[in-house]
């Protein structure tokens, strides 16, 4: 079942991985993550789902790359070892 659940734990396994090693980041592309996190063709409906996620686990240092050239734009490189998943919620003024 894809979801963005599934992918948020391939992107956690991989960034546990990448720590253990003494990564200092690792960079993940959306169809790359897509295509092996689940065994279905590549999606655009489906795809949000893989995108939610990988913005979810952005935390305040990571950078999102974008390269024109690709079909699957969304890239982002993970700051390791990882302190932090989200930066802190501010409230918008009313």
């Amino acid at each position: 079942m894809v979801s963005t659940d599934h992918f948020r734990q391939e992107i956690r396994s991989r960034l546990a991985l990448a720590s253990a090693k003494g990564g200092r980041h690792l960079t993940i592309e959306c169809e790359e993550l897509y295509r092996s996190a689940s065994n279905l063709p590549v999606s655009n409906r489906l795809m949000v789902f893989c995108c939610n996620a990988m913005r979810a686990e952005m935390a305040t240092l990571d950078e999102i790359i974008f390269d024109d050239m690709k079909e699957s734009l969304l890239k982002v490189k993970y700051r390791l070892p990882r302190t932090s998943t989200k930066p802190p919620f501010v409230r918008a003024p009313e």
